[in-house]
């Protein structure tokens, strides 16, 4: 056999430099561009129960038989963690377990992807729920809200997750409360504000409040805290564990203007891979899930949150929340399948999934659960 000589090697590394780019970016652009398509999860909101070993056994495999393949458990809560952290305090419904070799995380996820379920961990982000980390609540902030203008709060947030993605195998972080919650008029926002803006944030709060749409700097003010928090948490997330998908659950294109919540603008930006559009009526917003879908630069980015529990206004007065029929969550996830093929479905969440639900997803939608979800069209080869 001849020797390749030296210039026909160079010239084959030439031509292998110009196909390999090309065929990485064939094999990887079906996932950036439709990245949630085949995906089913189910929101676990519960930590006192998920940490339970017995728990987390039951309920996977309740998940695997109706065909949910991603799991996203409540991992913050405003309350401190639910695993180990050098950042935080346990979560304090936690406070009585035995903290030796306590590690209910890393158990969950092992367990998880032993059936092959996707674990994407639910942080909430700026919602607090008792009198931890006091310096981020001062007065003049809304009730159960961190102060999400203060950057030492984003950076506490950043941290947590990126703790969560760097020390564990997970598939995902999905993120909540990605919002300002309410106003905030401490005399920290008071004095940035007017550093900022030249203006008084007390004066323009009551103007905001009755024409919110009138106080551009307001819509500023809060956009920046909340988008700030975005960024910082993305940027950890991609540097260190690009593979991660980063969720969000938002008011997609209905935010208050007080929330600060520009989600479109985070998506476009290639801050976030996802956003769930909360849709929790019995009958799904069609109209607006395709209104937002064409504001984004890739439409199949947004995906739907649905509930798989009663909505208040289905509630008589003093009537306690229920589960809804499974032919309702089986006929809904169907239509959203057949209607946004490439976009998957979020359910919340685990508390409210019924044997009947299971029955009908699994016989239902989640049928063929094994088929590859669909190459999106512009993307199939000719």
């Amino acid at each position: 056999m001849k020797r390749m000589t030296t210039t026909r090697r160079l010239a084959l590394v030439s031509v292998l430099l110009c196909i390999l780019p090309n065929f990485a970016i064939a094999v990887e652009t079906p996932q950036r561009q439709a990245p949630f398509a085949g995906k089913r999860a189910i929101l676990e909101g519960s930590i006192p129960l998920w940490t339970n070993k017995e728990y987390v056994d039951r309920s996977l495999a309740r998940i695997k038989e109706a065909g949910f393949n991603v799991y996203m458990p409540t991992v913050w809560q405003g309350r401190g963690t639910a695993w180990p952290s050098k950042y935080a305090p346990w979560d304090t419904q936690l406070a009585d377990r035995p903290k030796i070799n306590f590690d209910p995380l890393r158990y969950l996820i092992q367990e998880a992807h032993k059936l092959g379920i996707e674990v994407h961990p639910w942080f909430t982000l700026t919602l607090r729920q008792n009198n931890i980390f006091p310096e981020f609540a001062l007065p003049g902030m809304p009730e159960k809200a961190f102060d999400v203008h203060n950057p030492q709060f984003r950076d506490l947030m950043s941290k947590l997750v990126d703790e969560v993605v760097s020390d564990y195998d997970v598939d995902g972080v999905n993120l909540d409360y990605v919002r300002t919650i309410g106003l905030c008029l401490s005399e920290a926002c008071q004095e940035e504000y007017k550093k900022k803006y030249n203006r008084s944030l007390e004066a323009d709060s009551l103007q905001f409040k009755v024409l919110p749409g009138t106080v551009a700097s307001m819509i500023e003010y809060q956009e920046t805290a909340v988008t700030s928090l975005v960024k910082k948490i993305s940027e950890t997330v991609k540097m260190k564990t690009p593979h991660v998908l980063i969720s969000a659950d938002v008011f997609v294109g209905h935010a208050p203007l007080i929330q600060g919540q520009n989600s479109i603008s985070w998506v476009n930006d290639g801050l976030l891979d996802v956003i769930f559009r909360m849709d929790y009526f019995r009958r799904i917003n069609i109209e607006s899930m395709d209104a937002t879908k064409r504001e984004l630069e890739n439409p199949n980015r947004q995906s739907l949150l649905i509930s798989n529990m009663s909505n208040p206004d289905e509630l008589s007065f003093g009537q306690k929340p229920f589960a809804r029929d499974g032919k309702w969550l089986a006929d809904t996830i169907s239509m959203v399948f057949k209607r946004w093929p490439e976009t998957g479905i979020a359910v919340y969440f685990y508390k409210y999934l019924t044997d009947e639900q299971i029955f009908a997803l699994k016989n239902g939608p989640f049928l063929n659960r094994d088929i590859p979800p669909p190459v999106p069209q512009s993307l199939s080869i000719k």
